[in-house]
């Protein structure tokens, strides 16, 4: 696909600044849109190894488009986990249709902290800060892709995964908690070191945590940033409700579910709607007081 060199640079700066707007309309009119986007992000990828220096080289596989300077072998190792990877969350997700992404997905492992946190500077309002510490991230604007801080795959697998059963839910526009219990599920199955599971100290904390207004910033998606309990209490609480439906369910009438919750009612009609169960209700079994697990009479 033959486009002007001036698109993928909209503002300027060290890296690449496509605009996304001007190159959906043209790949719009091309015959073949997954191949044409796989050749925008081909390009894409060449000028961000370009600005990345002289070692960096984009490896491609079925899937993916991975710039780094990582060496063959540890290549060969971070593709094929992100091609397993693919497959796996795939095979936990039924309900998603599309076996691949339109294109490829993008993957830049940067070899120093500076440019990893010179890249994220570009995804970053000033006025909301500086960025922490963080493993690596998917970023979904404009292209999702993905920007990793190093090629030790052995410290990200949970990030990669994470992140790309993320990118595969997007386009289902979930509620918070939905998503993020969705991921916590699928991170656990694949990788481990996610497990879910129920303890009287638990529920003890979830009781003595949330109030009404605490939890509308749980259906919202407000308390998933909280800097307090609230955010990790927040993920385990996803967590609970997603469960307690799957044990409700059939993979159909999970897959209709996830086809209609939204944001706006955190997924509550429609939980009513296929289910016939009140998500305030669930919670109710575990906030209110009396047992929250039938395991507790």
């Amino acid at each position: 696909m033959n486009l002007p060199q001036s698109v993928f640079f909209s503002q300027p700066g060290r890296f690449a600044h496509p605009d996304w707007d001007a190159i959906a309309d043209m790949v719009e009119a091309d015959g073949d849109p997954d191949q044409a986007w796989a050749d925008v992000a081909l390009r894409w990828m060449g000028f961000i190894a370009t600005a990345m220096g002289a070692a960096y080289r984009i490896h491609p596989s079925e899937n993916f488009l991975v710039v780094s300077e990582a060496g063959p072998l540890r290549m060969r190792e971070i593709l094929a986990f992100l091609e397993d990877c693919h497959q796996r969350i795939l095979g936990f997700l039924p309900f998603v249709e599309r076996g691949k992404f339109l294109g490829k997905c993008p993957v830049i492992v940067f070899a120093k902290d500076g440019d990893f946190y010179e890249y994220l500077a570009d995804f970053h309002d000033e006025e909301e800060g500086d960025f922490g510490a963080v493993g690596g991230v998917y970023l979904n604007r404009g292209y999702g892709h993905f920007a990793m801080p190093s090629e030790r795959l052995d410290y990200y697998r949970a990030t990669m995964c994470h992140e790309l059963c993320h990118a595969f839910l997007s386009p289902f526009g979930l509620p918070l908690w939905l998503d993020e219990a969705i991921t916590g599920e699928v991170e656990n199955n694949i990788v481990g070191g996610n497990p879910y599971f129920l303890d009287r100290e638990t529920v003890r904390e979830h009781r003595e945590y949330w109030d009404d207004e605490r939890l509308a910033a749980f259906w919202s998606g407000d308390s998933f940033w909280f800097p307090d309990d609230g955010q990790r209490l927040s993920y385990h609480l996803a967590r609970y409700l997603f469960n307690s439906l799957v044990s409700h369910s059939t993979p159909e009438m999970m897959s209709r579910f996830i086809h209609a919750a939204t944001p706006e009612d955190a997924g509550i009609s429609a939980a009513l709607d296929v289910f016939g169960i009140d998500l305030v209700d669930v919670l109710g079994g575990l906030l209110d007081d009396g047992p929250a697990d039938p395991a507790d009479d």
